[in-house]
């Protein structure tokens, strides 16, 4: 879907508590990326909890300043 994720970790006094940031490429993408129930599943089954996620879109251009995120091994 071209998603990037940007941050992904837990709380430090709770590890039940995921928070992560991503980068959709387009409203369309976000509303796909909802609306996809083989995805949802798959969420699902690796633990998280769809019906108590909180999305809060931020600003395209916050980001403008950043180089494209990279994985570190």
């Amino acid at each position: 879907m071209g998603i990037k994720f940007l941050f992904a970790g837990t709380e430090k006094d709770d590890p039940t508590q995921l928070h992560a940031i991503m980068m959709f490429p387009s409203m369309e993408v976000l509303q796909a990326f909802g609306a996809d129930e083989e995805l949802t599943e798959i969420r699902r089954k690796g633990g998280a909890v769809i019906e108590t996620g909180v999305m809060t879109p931020i600003s395209k251009d916050y980001f403008t300043n950043y180089p494209d995120a990279f994985i570190k091994h």
